[in-house]
């Protein structure tokens, strides 16, 4: 059991550096100069979504759900991380779209858009990690 926590952290841990690294490469896509530099910064941006964000989040998700079903985790304390969780994924899923908006749009949302981003996952993944912290034995 102790193999699938660690699982889990390591998950949630890649995941949420993920949250963090997709708006600043975001940024570099709306701030890049040449064909050259745009052409990197989506592959790089699209590359940690696929590759690193997704996965991470589902094997996160995943584990995390066999966790809590094998240790009959309920009470307020499990539908209130849920809730956050819940709202981790909708930002996962909205920096999906901006990523594949990246194919249609000449020009991305303003840099103070794009870094207005950084406040989601700067409030979720503290809260989350308090629940984690706090839950009752």
């Amino acid at each position: 059991m102790s193999w699938l926590k660690g699982l889990h952290i390591a998950a949630l841990s890649l995941w949420c550096a993920s949250l963090f690294y997709l708006p600043a490469l975001l940024l570099d896509v709306r701030r890049a100069r040449n064909a050259a530099a745009l052409k990197r910064a989506r592959i790089m941006t699209r590359g940690t979504y696929v590759l690193v964000a997704s996965p991470a989040a589902v094997i996160a998700i995943f584990s995390g759900t066999v966790l809590a079903v094998v240790a009959g985790a309920g009470g307020l304390w499990l539908p209130l991380k849920l809730t956050f969780v819940t709202l981790m994924v909708i930002f996962h899923l909205q920096c999906g779209r901006l990523i594949t908006s990246l194919d249609y749009l000449n020009r991305l949302r303003s840099s103070l858009a794009i870094i207005s981003l950084f406040v989601y996952p700067a409030i979720l993944i503290p809260i989350v990690l308090w629940l984690v912290m706090g839950k009752p034995f």
